[in-house]
């Protein structure tokens, strides 16, 4: 409103002719109405900015991946890792740190209870519908305990050479990897080691005994 009577003013001081073009007073009065209106019109903009609500994005990054403006807390996955876990995507992995990583019962009764082995058919690194329950209540106690570091080692059974069960036993400890990263846990503190088929629990040679081999196992460190 305040402009639009600015500029009429201005348009009426032009209007009374040579008055403005021979008079330096008038012709100083019109530059200052222009510079006005021109001032109020730049402050009706920023007043509709600032008014828009929309907050900047500058002030959204806390933490994070700064250049995309994924954020993420303490312990946990940004929203970018847990859509590639989803997606089956590889996740990059980390040099493990030199921690001293222990049996979960070295830990607490409560992680030994929830740090179970999780199992693979033969010749598979797919993650089973029995080992889902295991792999959320890993996911929901890490979440709850963001200073947990985890080793997650794959194994595998005797048969095959040795050079492709470190291969498929990596594979693993990243599949275990992977689901635990789509619950929200950050990559960072999960790390993987492939034992192929160096470390057997049962040396027995049958089905039984190779079904026990097949597993991925859990070393925390605090």
């Amino acid at each position: 409103f305040i402009q639009y009577n600015i500029i009429n003013l201005t348009v009426f001081l032009y209007g009374k002719k040579g008055e403005c073009m021979s008079n330096p007073r008038y012709a100083g009065i019109v530059s200052l109405l222009v510079i006005a209106a021109l001032l109020s019109g730049c402050r009706g903009k920023r007043e509709i900015t600032e008014e828009s609500g929309r907050t900047p994005a500058s002030s959204i990054i806390k933490s994070g991946d700064a250049k995309t403006g994924v954020t993420s807390e303490e312990g946990r996955a940004t929203s970018t890792e847990i859509a590639k876990a989803i997606k089956g995507e590889d996740i990059p992995v980390r040099k493990i740190p030199a921690k001293d990583f222990k049996e979960p019962s070295l830990i607490s009764a409560e992680a030994a209870k929830i740090f179970k082995n999780v199992h693979f058919d033969f010749d598979s690194y797919e993650i089973r519908s029995d080992a889902r329950e295991t792999l959320n209540g890993i996911g929901k106690y890490l979440l709850a305990n963001p200073k947990m570091q985890v080793l997650i080692e794959g194994h595998c059974d005797e048969r095959g050479t040795r050079e492709y069960n470190m291969v498929l036993g990596e594979q693993r400890a990243l599949s275990v990897r992977r689901y635990l990263v789509s619950l929200g846990v950050s990559s960072a503190r999960l790390h993987t080691a492939s034992y192929g088929k160096d470390k057997p629990v049962d040396t027995a040679s049958n089905e039984e005994a190779w079904a026990k081999n097949r597993r991925a196992e859990f070393k925390l460190a605090e």
